[in-house]
């Protein structure tokens, strides 16, 4: 087996969302970062759940992507 003298360069991840700014979410599962959901709207994760801002309390609910 051989062996390279220099280490891989840092992973970069590519995306076409601007910086988050302001309040944040965190999914308590996954711990992926949203955007706080503005009052009335949610936010759904990618791991399924979703996050509604329901006059300022966040509800939570499991949707699964495929609606299985």
């Amino acid at each position: 087996m051989s062996r390279h003298p220099t280490k891989s360069p840092p992973p970069v991840t590519y995306t076409a969302r601007p910086p988050l700014v302001g309040p944040v979410l965190t999914c308590g599962r996954c711990r992926r970062v949203h955007p706080f959901p503005a009052e009335g709207t949610g936010v759904r994760c990618e791991c399924g759940w979703r996050y509604d801002n329901d006059g300022g309390l966040i509800r939570e609910s499991f949707k699964p992507r495929l609606g299985a």
